[in-house]
């Protein structure tokens, strides 16, 4: 396989890898993260496989998408698949957490024969607006575009200031929110800049209605593995029973923490998500 991180910066792609060898286990973090989310758990994954965590588009160090361009869900798909093919890997395993584990699970659906296996952390089926609102989404849409054109970054004026505001967000403690703050934050006279790309905030102009979510989610034939935490959000377990009939093969599994679990409580994630790669490894 070519040098993962070197390839993928050719096509504006930040990326971490524990460079062992094995099979590749793909890591797709959640909005607004980035790769060092999945570091607590990769820290005490085995050395079974290698594990690569990118940095989504406009997140942590990778590149923001062009000044004409939006971050729509399905483009994240496709950049999966970009990713692959740049990485030369016909088949990986793939792990995603919240946003991440949706693009993961759409992949999955669109293309079954580049996935060994899917682990969904605290993210299930999709975001989807009712047909009667799609004309308001897309004008919320369109009015949060024009606000972003006016963005001014907030300056903070230290780092524990940042990594404080970003705990208070969610269910972060200090040091999971520094670790994430580290690849999504840079240093400037006076203080300290966020530098992920403003316009992820903006609302998306287009999304599924739940009918044509579960028309694209009704064969998912991938060995499938969903971790949902006990203090997590009610949207995953709300969406887990709208959609878990097009999961043809899935596990589900409850585990201690809130929704950034995979950080918290990254011993029994790392667990449960080997005894899923084992299962479903090609020997």
């Amino acid at each position: 396989m070519k040098n993962a991180i070197d390839a993928l910066q050719r096509i504006g792609i930040a990326a971490q890898t524990t460079n062992n060898e094995g099979e590749v286990v793909l890591c797709v973090h959640g909005w607004l993260d980035n790769s060092n989310s999945f570091t607590p758990m990769v820290k005490r994954a085995s050395d079974s496989y290698q594990w690569i965590s990118i940095d989504l588009k406009g997140h942590g160090k990778s590149q923001w998408r062009s000044t004409d361009a939006h971050y729509y869900f399905v483009d994240y798909v496709y950049d999966l698949l970009n990713i692959l093919d740049v990485l030369e890997i016909e088949r990986c395993h793939l792990v995603g957490h919240s946003m991440g584990a949706m693009v993961c699970g759409l992949f999955s659906s669109l293309y079954p024969q580049r996935v060994k296996s899917l682990t969904m952390i605290e993210g299930f089926g999709l975001v989807c607006t009712p047909e009667q609102e799609i004309r308001k989404q897309i004008l919320e849409a369109f009015e949060h575009r024009q606000a972003s054109d006016k963005f001014k970054k907030r300056l903070y004026a230290n780092f524990a200031t940042l990594v404080t505001a970003r705990s208070n967000a969610g269910d972060l403690t200090q040091e999971d929110a520094a670790l994430l703050m580290q690849r999504n934050s840079q240093q400037v006279e006076g203080g300290f800049y966020l530098t992920f790309d403003p316009r992820l905030k903006t609302a998306s102009a287009i999304r599924f209605s739940v009918t044509q979510a579960k028309a694209v989610l009704e064969e998912v034939t991938t060995p499938s593995l969903l971790v949902v935490s006990d203090k997590g959000y009610d949207f995953v377990k709300n969406n887990r029973d709208l959609f878990i009939e097009g999961f043809k093969q899935i596990t589900v599994e409850e585990v201690s923490g809130g929704h950034h679990c995979h950080m918290g409580n990254p011993q029994q994630c790392i667990s449960l998500i080997e005894q899923h790669l084992n299962r479903n490894t090609v020997t």
